[in-house]
């Protein structure tokens, strides 16, 4: 065969196998064998399955009752004396300015004019005078108060906590509890066969 021969059926040879090979890159694509690349064309889809719901008619709804413990508080009271201290009444103050002076002219004269003893009998005549006057004693005094305390008694009450429920569905009676009465039907779930 020629040269020229062979060149030209070679290049018609790659040339078939090129379109060959698009059109099969092509339809890999449209498969979605190339997600990766171009993933924007393509959405996964998500299916929910739902559990069927059904409502049944109550056959008969009993209320449940419990006895529970309740903590009761109770307040006694009693009356106590209560003794308590507090200063006598009067103006020690005045009692000690008036007892100081007193103090410090006797104090004078007796010392013959002197400052210390004047000084010293101002000291004395304000405690005689500050103690005159109440005001260095205290009095314990009573009075009356109410005390109270509160403490806590069990009591038992009987509480409604729930129905016990009867229904019929599919040809048969089932129970359930409820916290709630239920009315004249109750929300059944019929995947379980109920």
């Amino acid at each position: 065969m020629n040269k020229g021969i062979r060149t030209s059926l070679l290049i018609i040879a790659l040339a078939s196998l090129g379109t060959a090979f698009s059109r099969v890159a092509l339809a890999d694509h449209d498969r979605g064998y190339h997600k990766q690349k171009h993933s924007h064309h393509y959405r996964e889809r998500v299916v929910v399955y739902e559990r069927p719901i059904a409502y049944a008619p109550v056959v008969a709804a009993r209320p449940i009752y419990r006895t529970v413990a309740v903590e009761v508080p109770v307040d006694t009271c009693r009356v106590e004396t209560v003794a308590y201290r507090e200063r006598r009444g009067g103006d020690s103050f005045g009692g000690t300015v008036v007892g100081g002076l007193i103090g410090a002219a006797i104090g004078y004269e007796l010392g013959h004019s002197s400052g210390h003893a004047a000084a010293a009998g101002g000291v004395i005549g304000a405690a005689i005078g500050n103690s005159a006057s109440g005001g260095g004693r205290t009095v314990t005094r009573y009075e009356d108060r109410e005390v109270c305390q509160t403490r806590y008694r069990t009591e038992y009450e009987r509480r409604l906590v729930g129905y016990d429920v009867s229904y019929s569905h599919n040809g048969r009676i089932y129970y359930t509890e409820t916290t709630q009465h239920p009315g004249d039907r109750i929300r059944v779930d019929v995947s379980y066969g109920r």
